[in-house]
């Protein structure tokens, strides 16, 4: 899972959030695109795609990914819907990049378990590899 990877933008990001809502309900704030901590998203977003110096703090893909989800649930970047936006866009992510996690009641668990600190990120990203798999081409 090494090597070149596509990219969310946040605009993608934000469009997550907006259809999470609208299928499962919450509050979207127009004005704002529902960004509570927009300065997070942005922040997460460059660190997954760069190096500081020298040091690339995820340098696997399974890393970007749960980087992903895990700082959108745990800064609550949006108004609503944090937990649901942050797997959206994880397994979103994973997609872009030939890989498919796995969807089940496990998932919502999972995120919940993210949320209230039960779980930390070296374990995530454990649980999330373990779910995830190649897209036969």
């Amino acid at each position: 899972m090494e090597g070149t990877f596509k990219v969310l933008t946040i605009e993608d990001i934000v469009e997550i959030n907006r259809r999470m809502i609208g299928e499962f309900g919450g509050i979207f704030f127009e004005g704002d695109r529902n960004l509570a901590n927009p300065g997070s998203l942005d922040h997460i977003l460059n660190e997954i795609q760069g190096s500081l110096f020298g040091h690339t703090p995820f340098p696997k893909l399974i890393e970007k990914a749960a980087a992903i989800s895990w700082r959108i649930i745990v800064n609550h970047v949006f108004h609503d819907g944090n937990k649901r936006t942050g797997i959206e866009a994880c397994r979103i992510f994973l997609e872009l990049n030939g890989y498919e996690m796995q969807i089940d009641s496990k998932v919502v668990d999972m995120a919940l378990n993210i949320a209230k600190n039960k779980v930390n990120f070296t374990e995530f990203i454990q649980w999330l590899d373990s779910r995830t798999s190649k897209i036969n081409e």
